[in-house]
């Protein structure tokens, strides 16, 4: 009956999808997509940049299991943590790790939407296979977390896809096992190799229980939203990535991958050629924008309203800043939905005032500026503004 449900359910889905009309919400959080972030997390996972873990300063050499990936598997718990989730780390056997964190929905709590890759590796670096699908996983992580929605999300790193795809195998059996209502899984898979610059994103499918019906589903985020990609269906899509392991419990999953089929795969596939200085940049923002787009609209974020009365509804303040984490600076954006008397603070997690930012009359619309950080010492921070509609909290963590 649960699945039955769950059939009958998504259909309704997709058809609200086929009538849905363009929302500036749902293109806000499009717009979050940073590339300075992808490029930040791909960086780290890949090791061309040191990062923290743990407290040290480490480099992620490499991401191949049998040599030894659990740098990279702490890499990613951490930065889930710091976004607010609290990570489950699946131990399914003695190397295999996988690494997913639910943000619980408010209406539907125990029906979820899924997106996911996989963070192992074959060699050094890596970088589009499949450092560019786990960054994009943060990223969403990073924009999404701090948003109610009506349905659960699953933000999930996978272990051991190389060797057999064993990690999302053991989670989708295990899912299956439990009757999770998993509605929908978008997985993604080398999202940043587009040589001739067509900027082809294949959606790979197949007759599993309604996929046909999420890659219209995404097709039409596409189009909607008047994105730069140009999507293609691939049915029957390939089997060669975690996707397949959900097709086998009867989910719901596409595979969002460059030209895999097209005639524009990355040459440098599976060799340590594969960094980030071969990705083409535009292509992986706009994939990861296509990829977030689906699931803030799968997901449904509630209050779904125009952005001025979300504005009005946060108290006529908007705040946000990146990079968070970060270290040094930090640029800070703040939105008011008319002209207002605004006072920004910088406060400790004690609850000290460290600094007064703004404190005076500021104009409606956006505003940006550089916090300097370096004099202050690492740890958790709140920025909170206040205006006379009311207030916002942001919680800035300095590393």
């Amino acid at each position: 009956m649960k699945r039955l449900f769950t059939f009958i359910f998504v259909v309704i889905s997709v058809l609200n999808l086929m009538a849905q009309e363009y929302n500036p919400q749902v293109e806000s959080m499009i717009e979050e997509v940073n590339l300075d972030s992808l490029k930040m997390f791909v960086r780290n996972l890949t090791g061309e940049d040191s990062v923290r873990v743990n407290g040290e300063m480490v480099r992620i050499e490499h991401r191949v299991d049998s040599w030894g990936n659990d740098l990279a598997a702490e890499y990613v718990q951490q930065v889930l943590e710091e976004y607010g989730l609290e990570p489950t780390v699946q131990n399914y056997s003695t190397n295999g790790t996988n690494v997913f964190a639910v943000q619980e929905g408010t209406l539907y709590p125990d029906q979820y939407y899924m997106i996911c890759a996989h963070y192992d590796a074959v060699d050094y670096y890596c970088a589009d296979d499949n450092a560019s699908g786990s960054a994009a996983v943060l990223e969403a992580a990073r924009i999404l977390t701090p948003i109610d929605f009506e349905y659960s999300i699953i933000y999930a790193l996978w272990d051991q896809e190389e060797i057999g795809l064993v990690g999302s195998n053991y989670y989708a059996q295990q899912a299956a096992s439990n009757g999770d209502d998993i509605l929908s899984v978008i997985n993604m898979d080398m999202i940043a190799w587009d040589n001739d610059e067509d900027m082809v994103a294949e959606i790979h499918t197949n007759s599993a229980t309604n996929t046909q019906e999420l890659a219209d589903y995404i097709m039409a985020i596409d189009d909607i939203y008047d994105l730069a990609t140009n999507p293609v269906i691939q049915n029957p899509g390939t089997t060669a990535s975690d996707h397949s392991r959900f097709w086998n419990q009867g989910y719901a999953a596409v595979l969002m991958i460059e030209e895999y089929y097209g005639g524009d795969f990355n040459p440098y596939y599976h060799t340590e050629n594969d960094r980030i200085s071969i990705f083409n940049l535009p292509y992986f923002h706009e994939m990861a924008k296509l990829s977030i787009g689906s699931i803030v609209s799968l997901a449904s974020p509630v209050g779904f309203g125009t952005g001025i009365d979300q504005l009005l509804a946060n108290g006529g303040v908007s705040l946000n800043n990146y990079p968070n984490p970060f270290s040094g600076q930090t640029t800070i954006s703040i939105e008011l939905a008319k002209d207002d008397d605004l006072q920004l603070v910088l406060m400790s997690s004690q609850g000290a005032v460290i600094n007064k930012l703004v404190n005076g009359p500021k104009t409606a619309g956006k505003h940006e500026f550089t916090l300097n950080a370096d004099e202050l010492p690492n740890g958790i921070y709140f920025l909170i503004g206040t205006t006379q509609q009311g207030s916002q909290t942001r919680k800035l963590i300095i590393q």
